[in-house]
């Protein structure tokens, strides 16, 4: 008998177990060649895949700055980069380019500013698990290709000039550098006067 048990039968043993003639003898095996293995694939088609790798997320990066942004840099980690688009940036028509190594770099051929605000600089697309996402070496320069002392974080670029009265708004966003007085004039003369 054949391993069915059947006299003269076709079955054949392989290793998963008694299969019939036209059986390759592998149809038990796991999508990692494991006969009776326990490896399945993902969402994503993926051997024993954590269900990330095909799928893409967006992610702002914005920016506060109280200086106009004629160039930025930055290097996008824990995900695969697969472009930077929209935004301010290209709002003013900057050229924003990204690389492979999750590098990605704005500036305007014409001289092109993003103006001085806040707002989303550019979008990013990656593609893998976002959890582990990371901005860094970021760099922002003004109009005249000098180099700003912002800070870069995973909320983005911040930029403030001075904030010489020390009233939580940049000096180049305020509308008064100082106080208003009692007429609501910016560093006006009149305290506890009448404003007639």
């Amino acid at each position: 008998p054949d391993c069915a048990g059947v006299y003269y039968g076709s079955s054949w043993t392989s290793d998963c177990g008694c299969v019939d003639a036209d059986n390759s003898g592998d149809d038990c095996d796991d999508c990692a060649g494991v006969p009776n293995g326990s490896s399945a694939l993902d969402d994503c088609g993926v051997c024993d895949g954590d269900g990330w790798s095909c799928v893409e997320t967006s992610i702002d990066v914005p920016y506060d700055s109280d200086v106009a942004i004629a160039g930025f840099q930055f290097t996008v980690s824990g995900a695969t980069l697969l472009g930077a688009s929209g935004g301010d940036a290209e709002a003013a028509g900057f050229t924003v380019q990204s690389g492979a190594t999750g590098i990605v770099l704005g500036f305007s051929f014409d001289g092109a500013t993003v103006p001085a605000g806040s707002g989303v600089l550019t979008t990013l697309v990656l593609q893998g698990d976002p959890s582990g996402f990371a901005l860094s070496g970021g760099v922002l320069t003004d109009a005249d290709g000098i180099t700003l002392d912002a800070s870069l974080d995973n909320d983005g670029f911040v930029y403030c000039s001075a904030d010489d009265d020390a009233d939580g708004t940049c000096d180049g966003l305020d509308d008064c550098v100082g106080a208003y007085d009692d007429c609501g004039e910016c560093n006006g003369g009149n305290v506890d006067q009448d404003c007639a």
